[in-house]
């Protein structure tokens, strides 16, 4: 199961709010202007958030590591 812990969700919130994104209004009302990926890799997980401009947010904490 991969999730996310109360800091990365605040740092999504941050980061969604203060982009400029022309796409904010364009996206239907089921959404899906954000893609959340979860890499599981021998070290530890990547984690990215994806807007549909292109942005894209690293939530990856490689001290965990």
């Amino acid at each position: 199961m991969f999730t996310l812990d109360k800091n990365k969700l605040e740092q999504i919130d941050a980061w969604n709010k203060n982009h400029n994104c022309n796409m904010k209004e364009n996206i239907g009302t089921i959404g899906g202007r954000l893609t959340y990926s979860f890499t599981p890799t021998g070290l530890g997980e990547i984690v990215t958030v994806k807007c549909a401009c292109g942005e894209e947010l690293d939530l990856t904490n490689s001290e965990d590591w």
